[in-house]
C-alpha cells in the first residue's frame, strides 16, 4: 500500500478509525519484532509479558489499542486484593458514597 492508498483509506474513515489507523501505523512502525508478534498472541501471553505489551502500548499513546486489549483480558489486569479490607470499619460519609455509587442498593 503506497502513501496515496494509505492517505485515501485515512480520509473515508470517521474520527474513531481515524485515530485507530494512526495507532496502527505508529504500532507498526515501533513497535520490535517481539512486541508485534506479542499483540496477535496476547491470550497467549504470561502476565508479565501482557503487561509489557501494554506498557509498550501506553508509552506509545496507543489508547484505543491499549484499551482493546484491557477490556479483552480484563481478568488479568485486575487483581482482588482482599488485604485492603482488612481493619476495615464503615463510617457514614463512606456508607453514604457507597450508596451513590449503588454499591449498596437501598442503603
Amino acid at each position: 500500500m503506497g502513501k496515496n492508498e494509505l492517505r485515501k483509506r485515512y480520509e473515508e474513515l470517521d474520527g474513531m478509525g481515524k485515530a485507530l489507523l494512526l495507532e496502527k501505523l505508529a504500532f507498526c512502525k515501533f513497535a520490535d519484532r517481539y512486541d508485534f508478534e506479542n499483540y496477535f498472541r496476547a491470550g497467549e501471553l504470561k502476565d508479565s509479558e501482557l503487561l509489557c505489551l501494554a506498557g509498550f502500548l501506553y508509552h506509545h499513546e496507543c489508547f484505543l489499542m491499549l484499551m482493546d486489549i484491557m477490556n479483552q483480558y480484563k481478568e488479568r489486569f485486575i487483581f482482588a486484593d482482599t488485604s485492603l479490607l482488612r481493619g476495615f470499619e464503615p463510617d457514614e460519609t463512606l456508607l453514604e458514597r457507597m450508596a451513590r455509587l449503588d454499591i449498596l442498593p437501598g442503603a
